[in-house]
């Protein structure tokens, strides 16, 4: 799929049209020391998770072929503590979860991006922005929308990566949650936005979706 000068690729259509070979040396050109994780995850575990499909993964490339990012997108089951949100909060996520009233939870099933990141490999990042990125995990996501319906999408930052904050609000996504994780023992923030079919808009406080607006 072409999005003005980037070509997105679904990884398991890359592989069949480029062959096996070409699309391993592919993903081997692909470095984000900033994460190791996003890196091993490309490089390592894509393409099982593909093929046993628990996520879909694209590649961004430029006009000249080459890797400049990734995204990786599945369908995620979300819980959050009502009492844990402002009543614009639990107002908002009423409409698409699900309160469990004996636990006190809202249940709902959500986009998540699971993996993101841009290439780091001489140079290349700078060809393209980590908010271009964004929006084309975010234009797949809407075609999703189109099919199934939809609004809700999630991020997990982790806690002790504080720059990622601001460049996550700055795209409408509001803090919702933290999460630990005992398989890797890492604090995450659970960020989410309204994928609104006119834009995106923040799932956050009134004020916060007056705001995305203007």
């Amino acid at each position: 799929m072409m999005s003005g000068e980037y070509n997105v690729q679904e990884l398991e259509e890359l592989a069949e049209m480029i062959g096996e070979e070409t699309l391993a040396d592919t993903l081997d050109s692909y470095s984000c020391p900033l994460n190791p994780e996003v890196e091993d995850f490309l490089r390592h575990k894509a393409r099982h998770s593909s093929k046993i499909g628990a996520s879909v993964t694209y590649l961004v490339s430029g006009e000249d072929g080459a890797l400049l990012g990734y995204f990786t997108l599945l369908l995620k089951a979300f819980q959050v503590e009502a009492s844990r949100l402002t009543s614009a909060n639990r107002h908002l996520i009423a409409r698409f979860a699900e309160l469990d009233t004996v636990h006190g939870l809202y249940n709902a099933a959500v986009y998540l991006i699971a993996q993101i990141g841009k290439n780091f490999t001489e140079g290349i990042d700078s060809q393209i922005s980590g908010d271009v990125l964004l929006q084309l995990a975010f234009k797949i996501l809407r075609r999703a929308q189109g099919l199934v319906g939809g609004k809700l999408v999630l991020v997990e930052r982790e806690c002790n990566r504080p720059k990622l904050l601001n460049f996550y609000k700055d795209n409408h996504f509001t803090s919702w949650n933290t999460r630990h994780s005992e398989h890797d023992g890492v604090d995450y923030d659970q960020m989410i936005c309204n994928l609104g079919r006119k834009g995106l808009q923040v799932a956050g406080t009134e004020n916060d979706r007056t705001k995305s607006e203007e």
